[in-house]
């Protein structure tokens, strides 16, 4: 099982127009840097979800 930013290099690397993008990425440096960005994105996600969930709501968009 891959998880993480691995799991998108690897999807990248079978979609036709991120091939290259996979290719630049699977360097372990580069990987390394994704990894601790998609961890900072996993802290970040439910603040940014709660911000846009209350600017839907005010303009009367809610989801769901």
């Amino acid at each position: 099982m891959v998880s993480g930013a691995a799991a998108f290099v690897a999807m990248w690397r079978v979609l036709p127009n991120t091939r290259l993008l996979a290719a630049a990425a699977s360097n372990p440096p580069a990987l390394w840097l994704l990894e601790r960005a998609y961890r900072l994105f996993l802290r970040m996600r439910p603040g940014l979800q709660a911000i846009v969930r209350r600017r839907l709501t005010a303009r009367g968009g809610g989801a769901g």
